[in-house]
């Protein structure tokens, strides 16, 4: 019986329907099996790849690579320290459960197997992602950007390297910071990262459009589009890509606006020519990969030597397709079970 003066929600007094059942209703506990479900797609994904478990046969059975791996891509999305990793995990009792761990290893355990891990196989395993995707063609987006080597203010480090002598009095010059630079391809469709190029900054972005796509054609699916910014206009860099590549590119042509001004290369006049406003906007979504990452998983890089600093982008790469992996599948099926089929409407 319904109480005088008091609204009653009708929807939640009606038993559940078993396509109800099947969407979360608990915000909390959604968000908690996100993670042991990422962590599956990162089991499935390594499989897939054959990356093996162990590097010797006369390792010890304690761990296995797979575990390490996971665990360092875990370390990405809490941005911590390994050492406040460990005793986060060390409560984290589903995941333990998950990866079939009985303890969390030591800390020193994860830095010794980031440190001697092959960056090239790591980054092969990018492109398994692509394979999990299930796509058959590429279109790629090149972009570059920056990570810190430091947590620390740009004031302070201009400070110290100032009483250091090492750019000479205050106020003198211009202050040029030095910092980590990213070179990846995004595949537009599923935004994923498909690889990644780095060197220290700052640097030409043009001389890294060859090296970065070289490491997608392990991939062996054929590249329909590559889309990049002025920064990577260049007559070499057309030809690879629609040469080698076989692709069509849109990249803006320096100074093509400009009236009077001779633009130089067969392929940059005709890329001036053919260039399309519409297509070439599909390079924001390379932009929203960076934002995506730099806002979730931070914009420095907490490694002090050059190893470790160029793997622990590589690890953040892959926290980030995988997460990405998931959220597509997430959005399918929960646009598919929270649309009421026509029986069920009344």
């Amino acid at each position: 019986m319904r109480h005088p003066g008091r609204e009653t929600n009708s929807f939640r007094e009606k038993p559940l329907q078993g396509w109800e059942r099947a969407v979360p209703q608990d915000g909390v506990r959604h968000k908690e099996r996100k993670l042991v479900r990422v962590v599956r797609k990162q089991k499935k994904v390594l499989r897939r790849a054959r990356y093996p478990l162990r590097p010797s046969n006369y390792s010890n059975h304690v761990y296995n690579d797979h575990q390490h791996l996971i665990m360092l891509v875990l370390k990405q999305y809490f941005h911590v320290s390994y050492r406040d990793f460990c005793d986060l995990m060390a409560v984290c009792t589903v995941l333990l459960e998950e990866l079939e761990l009985g303890e969390v290893p030591h800390f020193t355990t994860l830095q010794k197997f980031s440190a001697r891990t092959d960056t090239r196989r790591l980054e092969l395993l990018l492109l398994a992602f692509l394979e999990e995707a299930r796509l058959r063609v590429l279109c790629l987006a090149v972009d570059s950007t920056g990570f810190s080597p430091t947590s620390a203010s740009t004031y302070y480090v201009r400070t110290i390297e100032y009483r250091k002598g090492e750019t000479g009095r205050p106020h003198q010059g211009r202050f040029v910071h030095r910092h980590l630079k990213q070179t990846m391809t995004v595949e537009t469709r599923k935004q994923l990262i498909a690889s990644l190029k780095f060197r220290m900054g700052p640097a030409a972005d043009s001389r890294d459009f060859k090296p970065v796509l070289k490491k997608v054609k392990p991939a062996r699916k054929p590249v329909k589009l590559v889309t990049a910014d002025k920064g990577f206009d260049a007559e070499g860099n057309l030809e690879y890509a629609q040469e080698v590549l076989g692709a069509k590119t849109m990249i803006p042509v320096r100074a093509g606006s400009r009236p009077g001004v001779r633009i130089l290369g067969r392929r940059r006049r005709r890329q001036q020519r053919e260039f399309d406003e519409e297509v070439y906007h599909q390079r924001v979504k390379a932009e929203t990969v960076i934002s995506v990452e730099k806002r979730t998983m931070g914009s420095h890089v907490r490694a002090s030597g050059i190893g470790q600093q160029h793997r622990e982008p590589v690890f953040r790469a892959l926290a980030y397709n995988s997460r990405r992996l998931e959220s597509l599948l997430s959005f399918l099926l929960g646009g598919f079970l929270q649309s009421r089929p026509q029986y069920f409407r009344k």
